[in-house]
């Protein structure tokens, strides 16, 4: 089993259409579900989940190590839709089997804790449903104390303190500690926001990173919301060294003060960065080092929240492009 399957069927990507503010904006068609069901019509829950733990897990690993799979699992197995989720449309109750919610492929905070419960458990691993302020989320019991394990949030890689997983009341007591930590399930590509026929979806919490609050706020923080992802801009000629490097402006929920930090790597990966710098505008003039070489762009938009937590994540949005003399056939990514 590869990580884009579900464990017997395909499923492929799926948003639905919208057109002028109607459309299935808040639960799965009837038809979808159904189809589902018919699938699993006398499947045997426990052995199906019994499988994936077969597939992920192996006897060399520890208990810390299998509560991080099993959530980085979950993590891959679901999308956490902006608009849509997983319910009956008469009776607006939402779907809770862990094996349909795997097989539908979408899940919000309250059904990917069904899942990762059900998963742990199956393991062997002791753990419990916590409800935080506008959030549900799981704690998994091992080496003597609970730790946190919020799969649809931060995956496998969870808020650590000195090599330890945090849990909930650690993140009451700092609830800061935590927006250190990716949440990248919030960081979405333009490509997910858009609905089949090409609109932006709106109306809704979820979507572009910045219209959903810092997980602090889940804890007892205060409501702050990050600013949203730059977009990395073609770079302009100047002159026949320099180029001007460009991203668009983040706007910030309740405003607030945004800076950006550019950086310019080597590699694709981005761990050799030539060029570090933090301005407030939203370009910046470089002197190209090497022509017909590919470079590449990261630009983070960051915020004051950086006052309550220096090591806040920001996502990076990231381009490249290759400085080609302007006689030289083609295009390669600047002006």
């Amino acid at each position: 089993m590869d990580g884009g399957r579900s464990l017997f069927f395909s499923m492929l990507p799926w948003t639905p259409p919208t057109k002028n503010m109607e459309g299935k904006v808040s639960y799965y068609s009837p038809e979808r579900i159904d189809e589902v069901r018919k699938r699993l019509r006398g499947v045997d829950r426990k052995p199906y989940l019994r499988r994936i733990l077969d597939k992920i897990l192996n006897s060399a690993m520890t208990d810390k190590d299998r509560v991080t799979v099993i959530c980085r699992f979950i993590s891959d197995a679901f999308y956490y839709n902006p608009i849509q989720q997983p319910q009956e449309k008469e009776t607006g109750e939402l779907l809770m089997d862990p094996v349909e919610l795997l097989e539908l492929h979408g899940a919000r905070c309250g059904q990917g804790v069904k899942v990762t419960a059900a998963l742990l458990r199956e393991a062997g691993i002791e753990c419990r449903e916590r409800p935080v302020f506008h959030h549900v989320t799981c704690e998994a019991r091992y080496e003597g104390r609970w730790h946190l394990a919020d799969a649809l949030m931060f995956a496998g890689n969870p808020p650590e303190r000195d090599g330890v997983v945090v849990n909930v009341a650690d993140l009451r007591r700092d609830p800061y500690f935590a927006d250190a930590f990716p949440l990248r399930c919030f960081a979405y590509t333009p490509e997910e926001l858009l609905s089949r026929d090409g609109y932006r979806l709106l109306g809704y919490c979820f979507g572009d990173w910045g219209s959903l609050t810092y997980y602090s706020w889940y804890m007892g923080g205060e409501e702050d919301y990050p600013p949203m992802m730059p977009v990395v801009l073609p770079p302009q000629r100047v002159g026949t060294e320099m180029v001007r490097l460009r991203w668009s402006a983040s706007g910030k929920r309740n405003g607030g003060n945004i800076r950006y930090r550019i950086a310019i790597y080597q590699d694709r990966s981005r761990t050799q960065a030539i060029m570090r710098h933090t301005v407030r505008t939203t370009s910046l003039l470089w002197r190209v080092p090497e022509p017909n070489r590919m470079f590449f762009i990261g630009v983070t938009a960051c915020d004051d929240h950086l006052k309550k937590n220096p090591d806040t994540w920001y996502p990076e949005s990231v381009a490249n492009f290759v400085h080609a003399p302007r006689n030289q056939y083609g295009w390669y990514g600047v002006l």
